[in-house]
C-alpha cells in the first residue's frame, strides 16, 4: 500500500480530529435529542474529511475507490442527519418520527447499495481516471445517472435545512442568531465544496484551494461547540420558555452589557429589546447596578424599585455561566415581583401578632397539641394553673408530663386515641384533676377541638378552665341541699343522660356487627334503653318530678321506633287512645317497655306485606289502669305460649306485667293480636 504527501492531508486530519472532539463533546455531555442528532452530524463530517483526506493521499487506484465509498457514506449520514437536527432545533420534533424517517432514507439506502454493488451496473460511477495533476496521483470518478440522483436529493435536504435555520434567525434574538449563524457557517463549507467538485472547478484550480476551507469549517464547528454552546441553548426552547416566563430576564456579559432580554423585562424596564440590547446596565437603568449585586456565584436577594408612581418589591437572583475552562462568560439576572407576596406576608404577620396577643392574655389556659400528643404551644395563662414555664412543657408529650396523675393520664390517653387513631368525636367537655408545681391540687375542665387541614388532623387545641372553686361550691351545694326536688331533678336528667349514651353506644357497636341476627338484638336492647331514657327525660321536664304526660310519652316512643325499624309512612297505620291517665315513675317505666316490646313485635312480625294498624289504648277502668296494645296482623300462632315462649320479648312482657306491676295479662287471636294488661297504678 503506497501513499503520497499531499498540503492538504495533515490540514484535513486535523479538520476531521475537531470534528471528532466535538461530536464526542456534544454526545457525552449533553442528553437532549438535538445534541445527539448534531453529534452524528459532526461524526459524519470527520468521515467525510478523513476519507477524502485519504482519497487524495492514496496512490493505488482501488484504496482511491475505497475511501470514496467512505466518501458517500459519509455524505449520506450528514445530509439525513442534518434536516433532522434543523427540524429538532427549530422545534418542529412532531416531524421527526419513524415513518418520516423512514422515508428520508429510503434514496440513502438505496445510494448505499448501488456504491458497494457500483462494478455490476455502473450506476454510481462509470469509470475511473487517474490523472497526475503536479506531483499527485489524482482519481477523476466519471458519474453515472443514479450519482445526480442522490446529490440532487442530498442537496433538497441541506437546504431544507437551511432554510429552516434561516427562518429561525430572522426572528430570533441577538444572541442566538450569532449561533445560527455559526451553524450556517459550517454547512456552507462543505455545501460549497461539494457543488465545486460536481461542476468540475478542481480541474481549473491548482491545487485545491477549496479543500483547505474543511480546516475553517471545523474551526466553525469547535466555535459552535465551546463558545455558543449550541447544545446548551436552542432558540426555540427560549422561545417557549425565557419568553414565556412571568418572571423578568436579563443576559449580562462579563462588562455588564445586555444581551438578551425576554417580554416580561422589557416590560419592567419600559424599553424594547432592539434599544437594549448591547447597552451597558448602567447606562439603561442607573439605579439598579446599586441594588443588584452582580458576582460570580449565584445570590438571592430583595430590592425595591419604582414603578409606575408606586414601589414595587422583587425578588431578584443572579447566576452566572461559565465556560468549559470555568471562566466566566455571561450572568442571568431573574426578577420575580413579589410585591403581592409581600403584602400577604405583611397582612399574615400583622395577623399572627393579633392572633398570639389574644392567645397570650385569653382568660382560659390554651394548650396545642400535635397528632402526636406533644405539646406545641401554650399561652401565659396554663404557666398559673400548672405551674410550669413555657420551656419546661412545649416539646414534651402530653403523657409525660407530671401535673397529671396516672388515673388520669390512663384516662386522656385513652380519649385522645379514640379521637385522632379510631376517628371518634371528641368529648365535649371532660374534667380533671392536675398537681400544681407546687403541689396543690387544681380541677381543670376541658374543651377540645380538632384541627384539621384537607381533612387531614393536624392536632387538637384544648381549652383548659380551672374550676377548682367552682368544684369546692358544688361540693358545698350538694352537702347543704335539702330540697328532694332539685337532686331527683339531676338525677333524672342525668340518668336520661347515661341511658342517651349506652343508647348510643349500642348504636355505633351495631354498626360493628355484621351478623343480621345480632345485629337485631342491639337494635332490641338500644330501643328498650331508649323507652327508660325517655321515661326520665320527661319526669325531668315535669314540674312534680314524680308524674309524666303518659300520652305524650307514648307517641314519641312509637315514633321512634317506627323510625328505628324504617317503616314507610302511610303503610302502617297508628292509633292510640290514651285518657286521662297519669302515671308515676314505678308504673311508666314497666309499661314503657311493655309497649316497647309488643309494637317491635308486631312491626317485625305481623305485616309480611308491610301494611296494617297498631292500636295502643289506655284507660281506667273500675279504679284499675288498662293497658290494650292490638295489631291486625297475621296474628301469634296457637301453639305459642306466650308466657313460656322462647323469645326475650314476651317473656320481659309476662315479667314485667305480673310481676313489676303486679297485674294480669291476656291474649287475645281472634281478630289480629291484642294483649290486655290490668295494673293498679292510677295516682
Amino acid at each position: 500500500m503506497t501513499w503520497q504527501e499531499t498540503p492538504y492531508t495533515i490540514p484535513l486530519a486535523v479538520a476531521a480530529l475537531t470534528f471528532v472532539i466535538s461530536a464526542a463533546h456534544i454526545w457525552w455531555r449533553h442528553r437532549v435529542t438535538a445534541a445527539k442528532t448534531l453529534s452524528l452530524i459532526f461524526l459524519g463530517g470527520s468521515g467525510w474529511m478523513l476519507g477524502y483526506a485519504l482519497e487524495l493521499a492514496a496512490v493505488d487506484l482501488r484504496m482511491k475507490v475505497f475511501w470514496y465509498r467512505v466518501e458517500l457514506l459519509s455524505v449520506v449520514l450528514v445530509s439525513i442527519a442534518w434536516l433532522v437536527f434543523t427540524l429538532q432545533y427549530t422545534g418542529r420534533e412532531k416531524w421527526v418520527n419513524r415513518r418520516n424517517l423512514m422515508g428520508l432514507c429510503v434514496i440513502p439506502v438505496m445510494t448505499l447499495l448501488l456504491v458497494f454493488t457500483n462494478e455490476y451496473h455502473k450506476l454510481m460511477w462509470s469509470r475511473v481516471e487517474v490523472s497526475t495533476e503536479g506531483l499527485f496521483v489524482l482519481a477523476e470518478f466519471v458519474h453515472g445517472q443514479w450519482f445526480y440522483i442522490h446529490t440532487a436529493y442530498s442537496y433538497f435536504l441541506v437546504l431544507c435545512g437551511t432554510f429552516l435555520l434561516i427562518q429561525l434567525f430572522i426572528r430570533s434574538q441577538r444572541l442566538y442568531r450569532w449561533q445560527i449563524t455559526a451553524l450556517l457557517l459550517a454547512a456552507f463549507v462543505p455545501l460549497l465544496h461539494s457543488v465545486l467538485n460536481l461542476f468540475g472547478v478542481y480541474t481549473l484550480v491548482y491545487p485545491h484551494a477549496t479543500i483547505l476551507l474543511f480546516p475553517a469549517s471545523s474551526l466553525a464547528v469547535a466555535w459552535i461547540v465551546f463558545h455558543f454552546r449550541v447544545a446548551d441553548i436552542i432558540p426555540i426552547a427560549r422561545e417557549a420558555v425565557i419568553d414565556g416566563m412571568s418572571d423578568s430576564v436579563i443576559v449580562l456579559d462579563r462588562k455588564h452589557r445586555i444581551m438578551d432580554v425576554n417580554a416580561s423585562a422589557q416590560g419592567l424596564i419600559g424599553h424594547p429589546a432592539s434599544a437594549l440590547i448591547g447597552h451597558s446596565i448602567e447606562d439603561v437603568l442607573p439605579c439598579w447596578p446599586s441594588q443588584i449585586e452582580f458576582i460570580h456565584g449565584e445570590r438571592e436577594k430583595e430590592i425595591v424599585l419604582d414603578q409606575k408612581d408606586s414601589q414595587h418589591v422583587f425578588d431578584v437572583r443572579t447566576s452566572p455561566l461559565m465556560d468549559w475552562r470555568g471562566n466566566l462568560v455571561s450572568q442571568v439576572v431573574v426578577l420575580r415581583d413579589i410585591t403581592e407576596r409581600k403584602h400577604a406576608e405583611d397582612l399574615l404577620q400583622e395577623s399572627e401578632e393579633k392572633f398570639r396577643t389574644i392567645f397570650e392574655h385569653a382568660n382560659d389556659e390554651i394548650v396545642y397539641l400535635d397528632k402526636h400528643g406533644v405539646v406545641i404551644d401554650i399561652n401565659k395563662k396554663s404557666e398559673e394553673i400548672f405551674g410550669y414555664k413555657r420551656k419546661e412543657i412545649v416539646g414534651k408529650n402530653f403523657a409525660e408530663l407530671e401535673f397529671l396523675g396516672s388515673e388520669y393520664v390512663d384516662r386522656v390517653v385513652r380519649v385522645f386515641r379514640e379521637v385522632v387513631t379510631d376517628g371518634n368525636p371528641v368529648p365535649a367537655l371532660f374534667e380533671l384533676e392536675v398537681e400544681h408545681k407546687k403541689g396543690s391540687k387544681v380541677f381543670a375542665e376541658v374543651n377540645a377541638r380538632l384541627i384539621k387541614k384537607n381533612s387531614e388532623i393536624e392536632g387538637i387545641l384544648a381549652i383548659v378552665r380551672d374550676i377548682t372553686e367552682r368544684k369546692k361550691a358544688e361540693k358545698q351545694i350538694k352537702q347543704s341541699l335539702k330540697e328532694k326536688e332539685i337532686l331527683l331533678r339531676e338525677i333524672h336528667h342525668r340518668v336520661k343522660n347515661n341511658l342517651q349514651v349506652v343508647s348510643s353506644l349500642l348504636s355505633l357497636q351495631s354498626r360493628y356487627v355484621k351478623n343480621s341476627h345480632y345485629k337485631e338484638m342491639f337494635k332490641e336492647s338500644q330501643n328498650r334503653v331508649r323507652s327508660m331514657a325517655l321515661i326520665h327525660g320527661k319526669l325531668y321536664q315535669s314540674k312534680n318530678l314524680a308524674d309524666i304526660n303518659f300520652a305524650e310519652y307514648i307517641k314519641t316512643l312509637i315514633r321512634g321506633l317506627l323510625h328505628s325499624y324504617k317503616v314507610t309512612r302511610g303503610n302502617i297505620t297508628l292509633s292510640i287512645e290514651i285518657g286521662e291517665v297519669s302515671l308515676g315513675v314505678d308504673a311508666a317505666i314497666p309499661c314503657g317497655l311493655i309497649i316497647n316490646e309488643l309494637v317491635s313485635n308486631s312491626l317485625k312480625h305481623a305485616f309480611p306485606d308491610g301494611k296494617g294498624q297498631i292500636t295502643v289504648k289506655v284507660r281506667t277502668v273500675d279504679g284499675m289502669t288498662e293497658l290494650i296494645v292490638s295489631d291486625t296482623g297475621i296474628g301469634i300462632p296457637d301453639t305459642i305460649d306466650f308466657r313460656n315462649a322462647e323469645t326475650l320479648g314476651l317473656r320481659l312482657v309476662t315479667i314485667l306485667a305480673e310481676d313489676q306491676l303486679d297485674g294480669t295479662i291476656t291474649l287475645d287471636t281472634r281478630n289480629g293480636t291484642a294483649f290486655h294488661i290490668q295494673f293498679e297504678g292510677v295516682k
